[in-house]
């Protein structure tokens, strides 16, 4: 029999993969006003291989319309979320359309993980993105990138 503590813990995950679920599909939209609004004023971006972090919702959305237009839309072949009472992680590969330096198309695989943190009015306060960097640096080798 769950007690209300159960039910409380229950309905705040489902609200939290609710929220996972928007985010996500405003990444799938490329929509970076649509991802910037499901953050904080104060929400921090962090790229955890030294490049990059951003702080602010504006700041935020900048930086992902800039993604967008560098990289056009991309997708991702999940492998798994997790979810805790404030927070998520997303592991995936993300794939990305490019050209080789032949102008061949190919679909470079990334392997990605994402912590999320989210306040308790549901809005994303941290994004922590930790990239395979051997398999980025192999992609943008064979775009001619580097």
């Amino acid at each position: 029999m769950a007690t209300a503590a159960t039910a409380k813990k229950a309905n705040k995950q489902l609200d939290i993969r609710a929220l996972f679920d928007r985010y996500h599909h405003a990444w799938e939209a490329a929509d970076p006003d649509a991802i910037a609004a499901l953050h904080s004023s104060e929400s921090t971006f962090w790229l955890q291989d030294g490049s990059a972090r951003i702080q602010g919702r504006e700041t935020l959305r900048k930086h992902y319309a800039g993604l967008f237009a560098q990289y056009g839309k991309f997708g991702w072949d999940i492998q798994r979320v997790m979810f805790g009472d404030r927070h998520w992680v997303f592991e995936y590969n993300m794939l990305i359309e490019m050209k080789d330096c032949n102008r061949q198309p190919f679909t470079a695989s990334v392997p990605m993980l994402d912590i999320v943190d989210v306040n308790e009015a549901g809005e994303v306060t941290r994004k922590d993105v930790y990239v395979d960097g051997i398999a980025r640096r192999a992609a943008l080798e064979r775009a001619g990138l580097t």
